[in-house]
């Protein structure tokens, strides 16, 4: 079994660049972010606001308890193995090649210009979707939850809220890295230390009728009454969204610039908050699962369309209602914190591909106070305000079959309502998702590529080769969740498997992706022929004084 430190690598602060790359340091003509401002901590935080561990948990696991009953944790337990592997990749490049452009200058070393262009450009694309998709979500949450215990109607429901968000998220990031730090703690210690506390107390008090591992851990909890379609299938299904719940942690791989140490920083970091949330999911849904009693999980807690009243019915029982209460504010506060962490990665890829050439050169520009790349930062902001406004106008209605057709224009009350904060942001996260997960295959393909051609002395094909590999099987359960289901012909073949339908606009999202994808082979195209030197140039801006 390789030890810790074999997996965070052993490369020594200042070690040479790879040919052709340029110090950071050495070009003055550069606008820099804020220098070592940030240690293992912060990037902790922005790794575990970037995932939403309580929203995953409440939004997430109803489905998958729906697909797999109660071996739920057992879905975890699987899942977590392959963003393990993964984590092998994140934390050997972190080790070796320290940039704002995280992924595409992994990709670019190992893969090539071309690869990496689009890996950054698929990174923009995800970070931008998923920062708009999160303001939906904690505008929806704080409109549920504001006017269900407050009483209190906002004016455009949702919508304002998100504008709101959008209005701090702005102000948050504009100013130095540490503002945004120092906000996103306090959610943290209230978002894991709830559902550490309800998981705690379960455990003490053995549940509904004491511990149960055989139901939990073992397929033998996943045939249940209303549950499909369960067994070991069902279990293979349900780790799409088990994947799915870890998305966002990677978001600490762009602070390497602005990292003390970072390349012990980041990648400890990174691998840590895989295994910290690896043990939360697990135990949460364990917790879960025989607090309401394993007979329960597919009634209950798979219930989707009383989601996430079993959590909060938990709350009350084993711990008191005030817990329930900490768990409704952490659920919104924990969506709100995850729009500050995909806008800042979002903006770092933006700055590095800005001071780069590859987009235009004012996205590298940084404040000369702050430090911070603030016209990134005003031109997400404003894309984020017009998605949302966007979205406000999405109304749908509810036919006599069940269905939902949905049209754009203003809502009467009466036959077309608004169309949800929370909906909106299901479809946006479906499209900043697949965006993810193609590029994280691109990051393990990479890692064999990169470790072969410039550290074949330190080649590992357990770590190097089979791990890459084996991660990107596990990451390819998610992606096919999303793309095959819409497909004609095969496409039943894959829901009659018991992946979720996609009846519209879920079977046109993974359209969005490949219409940027496609955009973004142009532009490439455009940019090798016209513009060579700056083609060449991406990825290649370095970090060497660590």
């Amino acid at each position: 079994m390789a030890s810790q430190e074999e997996l965070v690598g052993q490369t020594a602060p200042g070690a040479a660049l790879p040919e052709g790359d340029i110090a950071l340091e050495q070009r003055q003509d550069l606008d820099k972010l804020h220098i070592n401002a940030i240690g293992m901590p912060s990037v902790m935080y922005y790794c575990f606001a970037g995932a939403a561990p309580i929203a995953a948990m409440f939004f997430n696991v109803p489905n998958m308890a729906a697909q797999a009953g109660a071996s739920v944790p057992l879905v975890f337990l699987l899942s977590a193995i392959g963003l393990l592997l993964f984590g092998i990749s994140i934390v050997y490049f972190s080790r070796r090649l320290t940039s704002a452009g995280g992924f595409y200058t992994w990709v670019r070393h190992g893969l090539g210009a071309g690869t990496a262009f689009q890996a950054g450009w698929l990174m923009l694309f995800g970070y931008a979707i998923f920062e708009a998709s999160s303001q939906a979500a904690f505008g929806g949450l704080a409109d549920i939850n504001i006017s269900t215990y407050l009483g209190f109607q906002m004016p455009l429901g949702w919508v304002t809220y998100a504008l709101i968000g959008c209005v701090l998220v702005f102000l948050l990031s504009f100013f130095d890295i540490k503002w945004s730090t120092w906000w996103l703690a306090p959610f943290l210690v209230l978002e894991i230390g709830s559902l550490v506390l309800l998981d705690l107390m379960i455990t003490i008090r053995g549940g509904a009728s004491g511990h149960d591992l055989l139901h939990t851990f073992t397929p033998a909890g996943s045939d249940l009454k209303g549950v499909a379609p369960g067994g070991v299938l069902g279990i293979g299904v349900a780790m799409a969204l088990g994947i799915w719940s870890w998305i966002g942690f990677e978001a600490g791989a762009v602070y390497g610039e602005e990292s003390r140490n970072p390349r012990r920083a980041v990648p400890m970091a990174i691998f840590s908050v895989i295994l910290i949330m690896a043990i939360l999911y697990i135990w949460t849904t364990y917790s879960a699962v025989i607090g309401l009693g394993w007979q329960h999980a597919g009634d209950t807690l798979g219930n989707i369309t009383i989601a996430p009243t079993p959590y909060y019915n938990l709350a009350d029982h084993f711990v008191g209602g005030w817990l329930k209460v900490l768990m409704i504010i952490a659920v919104t506060t924990s969506s709100f914190a995850a729009c500050l962490a995909f806008h800042n990665g979002m903006v770092r890829y933006f700055y590095a591909m800005g001071r780069e050439g590859i987009l235009p050169r004012v996205f590298g520009r940084t404040h000369p106070r702050w430090k911070s790349p603030h016209y990134a930062i005003m031109a997400q902001s404003l894309f984020t305000i017009l998605v949302i406004i966007f979205l406000a106008f999405i109304i749908q209605k509810n036919n006599p079959d069940g269905s939902v057709s949905y049209a754009l224009g203003i809502a009467d009350g009466k036959v077309y309502t608004q169309t949800s904060g929370i909906t909106s942001y299901a479809w946006l996260a479906t499209i900043g998702t697949i965006s993810f997960l193609v590029v994280y295959i691109l990051v393990n393909f990479s890692l064999p590529a990169f470790a072969l051609r410039f550290d074949r002395a330190n080649f590992n094909p357990l770590l190097h080769l089979i791990a890459p590999i084996v991660s990107c099987l596990f990451l390819l359960i998610p992606l096919l969740s999303f793309i095959m289901p819409p497909l004609p012909i095969i496409g039943d073949f894959f829901t009659g498997l018991g992946f979720f339908p996609t009846p519209f606009p879920l079977n046109i999202l993974p359209l969005f992706v490949i219409g940027w994808v496609i955009i973004g082979l142009l532009y490439a195209f455009y940019l090798a022929r016209r513009h060579p030197e700056r083609y060449e140039f991406l990825g290649r801006i370095l970090r060497a004084d660590v």
